[in-house]
């Protein structure tokens, strides 16, 4: 009841002529509830604002990931350019240091820890690791790193690293990659043929194959004579081995 009403019904009363209640004391009891009535209605409307906070809350945890562990952020990579050979290179099981290795007439920027040189000649040089997983034997190029020079690249997919042309073919469990030497070196192209599933990956033999220098002395097989016994092809090695 509001206060005009209870006027209205104490006017009302006193027009019967009959004894008329203390107005007080209504007047109060009205403005009692109507208060709570107020106070009920702030209480709620508050109580609402901080039912928003805490969803508020909430979402810029999950937004700005708190929660989730620091670390790089997606694409980025520290991984140094294949073709740079001052610095170390570790990928896949195979560890690439700047370290010169020398095979004469063929030298090395880089040096693949844990493989050693197992033969050289004029034509090439057979790289080998040195756990003892491969044969000794000179002929036998399974399981080995081999370097050849050639008069052309031995073609396949090409890739571009620090402005030359790398090309990169595979075939029966090895992979290929030859370039064309430096205009400073003897005309020609150097073909590396790594063995799969030894611990080089793709940016790996890119790196060490863009270290290879051609010396003087270097010949490519049928401009300075036929190939050497230790750098025959796998067929032929297999071969040569079965007549013995």
């Amino acid at each position: 009841m509001t206060e005009h009403d209870l006027k209205r019904a104490l006017s009302l009363a006193a027009a019967t002529g009959g004894s008329a209640p203390d107005p007080a004391d209504d007047l109060a009891r009205a403005r009692t509830a109507r208060t709570a009535r107020t106070r009920q209605r702030v209480r709620v409307g508050l109580s609402g604002l901080a039912v928003l906070a805490i969803v508020g809350v909430g979402t810029t945890v999950a937004v700005t990931g708190q929660d989730a562990p620091s670390g790089p952020s997606a694409g980025s990579s520290n991984t140094p350019s294949p073709g740079a050979p001052g610095t170390p290179s570790t990928a896949g099981g195979v560890q690439l240091v700047a370290a010169e290795l020398d095979a004469t007439p063929y030298t090395f920027d880089l040096t693949p820890q844990g493989w050693s040189v197992q033969g050289q000649n004029a034509f090439g040089v057979t790289i080998a690791p040195d756990d003892d997983s491969v044969s000794d034997h000179p002929d036998d190029f399974e399981g080995k790193l081999v370097i050849m020079f050639e008069a052309r690249p031995a073609g396949g997919r090409q890739v571009e690293v620090d402005g030359r042309t790398f090309w990169i073919t595979g075939d029966s469990g090895y992979t290929t990659i030859s370039t064309r030497t430096a205009a400073d070196e003897p005309e020609g192209a150097v073909r590396l043929q790594y063995p799969d599933d030894t611990g080089w990956t793709e940016d790996t033999m890119l790196a060490f194959t863009a270290s290879v220098h051609v010396g003087e002395g270097a010949e490519v097989p049928g401009r300075g004579g036929p190939p050497e016994p230790g750098m025959q092809s796998l067929t032929d090695a297999r071969n040569e081995r079965g007549r013995s």
